[in-house]
């Protein structure tokens, strides 16, 4: 009898343990990203539609960010709106330019500047850099020159450093050697973002639904807990 005891108490914390096991294998390598990171957000632009924000700030959304514009002209017709939206409704925003490979980084950046100039962000300004979207004409040096030109226009008007989000083929062909010490907001749909760097959002689903929100949404998540969060809120405004 006295055995029998011995052995289930030795068994106890076991099963235990690999109940424990199993369950933090399931949330870390198999759950959907926002059960495995804590700060979780959404990015929209024109193409999302109608906004109710009274019925998308009780989702708890952690931040938004905005498309502002794209290219050396183009303004995305909602970004006012979508922008106050978001600050009236207690979200921390940020606001993103779309950059084209064929338009001078110059004018690109002219053009997000008057875009977000009357307006207080929470989160640094960021350039979506990725060739879906764009028709190539054009060597990798001269872009690459232009995106330079780009991100040292904007930094030196706001006194922030960029984010760049940009997926993993891009990342490797135009940001890697180029961008070492900025911040990446990586999109990618594998379970975990395949760049050799420690990414700062992850972008991992396209076609969200939330409710209050007429179309389809990005899922994002941050990588840090609920401090380091706020002290990346709290880094990134000064």
């Amino acid at each position: 009898m006295a055995k029998k005891k011995k052995s289930s108490s030795i068994l106890l914390p076991v099963v235990l343990f690999a109940g424990a096991l199993s369950i933090w294998l399931v949330v870390r390598f198999v759950s959907d990203p926002h059960h495995r990171y804590l700060i979780w957000g959404i990015d929209i632009s024109a193409h999302t539609g109608q906004i109710n924000w009274e019925v998308v700030k009780e989702h708890n959304i952690d931040f938004i960010y905005v498309k502002a514009s794209e290219g050396a002209t183009r303004k995305d017709k909602r970004f006012q709106e979508n922008a106050k939206g978001a600050r009236n409704a207690g979200i921390p925003v940020g606001a993103y330019h779309f950059f084209n490979f064929n338009r001078d980084g110059h004018r690109q950046a002219d053009n997000f500047l008057s875009t977000i100039k009357d307006f207080e962000f929470d989160l640094p300004p960021v350039v979506d850099v990725e060739e879906w979207g764009n028709v190539v004409r054009r060597p990798k040096k001269q872009i690459v020159d232009d995106l330079v030109e780009f991100v040292k226009m904007v930094e030196r008007e706001t006194g922030k450093k960029v984010l760049i989000y940009t997926n993993k083929d891009t990342y490797k062909h135009y940001i890697k050697d180029n961008f070492p010490d900025h911040d990446i907001w990586i999109c990618s749909f594998d379970h975990t973002p395949k760049i050799d760097k420690r990414w700062t959002f992850w972008q991992y689903h396209h076609h969200g639904r939330l409710k209050g929100i007429q179309g389809k949404v990005d899922f994002n998540v941050f990588y840090g807990n609920t401090l380091e969060w706020k002290d990346y809120l709290q880094r990134k405004q000064r």
